[in-house]
This record gives structure tokens, C-alpha cells and sequence, in this order.
């Protein structure tokens, strides 16, 4: 482990950060899989889209709540998780993991957005 940081502070490049996040996640054709449901960057990137949400309350909090809550959830319309859908189809490990184990790399997978117990059961049925 080390004790070095690197500290991105500025509203702009957050947000340029939560987008390359995305993108790396959700492109059509990754060049590294292992982005997509990596436990580390689903966390990285639930506390960046929290951070976002904090230092854009200060505008009109109820507005901007609102928005963000609107944009983080998703169902099978959505671009995101169709793209989710493709990776968790092509997992190799995908049938040998329990019920558990999928729900767990389907939550990592759709990081940042919020599924619901439905939502994730409905996604794990469209793998198999």
C-alpha cells in the first residue's frame, strides 16, 4: 500500500473524470474487460457521482437531486444496460457463479447507476 494521493478538486475536471469513467465502462467494444465490473472503479465511481451530486446541491439542492436521482436509474431502455448486458452475456464465469456472485458483479457491472432488487433480478434472467 502507499501513502501517495492524487487529488482532483476542481467541479470540471470531476466531471471529466465521471465521463472518461463512463465511457471506459460502457463503450461498445472495450479494450480491457476487466474495467467494466471492477470492483475498485464501481466504488471509484459511485463516490465520484456522490461528490458531483454535493457540490451541485449548492445550486437549487431539490432540482439537482432530482436529476441526478432521474439519470442514476436505469432499466433495459437504457443504452448502459444493454451494453452491461453484452459484457455479463460474454462473462465466461457466468454459470458457474451462484446467485449471489451474480447479483454482486451485476451491481459492480451497472456502477454508478441504482438498481433496485427487481431491476438486478430482471437483468440477471436477460443473461441467461
Amino acid at each position: 500500500m502507499t501513502s501517495k494521493s492524487f487529488t482532483v478538486s476542481d467541479y470540471h475536471e470531476l466531471l471529466a473524470l465521471h465521463r472518461a469513467l463512463l465511457e471506459a465502462k460502457f463503450c461498445d467494444e472495450p479494450n480491457d474487460l476487466d474495467i467494466s465490473a471492477s470492483p475498485i472503479i464501481s466504488e471509484m465511481h459511485k463516490k465520484l457521482v456522490k461528490l458531483l451530486q454535493e457540490i451541485e446541491a449548492g445550486k437549487n439542492k431539490d432540482q439537482v437531486n432530482h436529476a441526478w436521482d432521474e439519470w442514476l436509474s436505469i432499466d433495459q431502455s437504457r443504452r448502459e444496460w444493454q451494453v452491461a448486458l453484452t459484457r455479463a452475456r460474454s462473462e465466461r464465469s457466468w454459470a458457474d457463479w451462484n446467485e449471489a456472485q451474480k447479483k454482486k458483479y451485476v451491481y459492480d457491472l451497472l456502477s454508478p447507476f441504482i438498481l433496485d432488487e427487481e431491476a438486478a433480478k430482471k437483468f440477471i434472467d436477460s443473461v441467461r
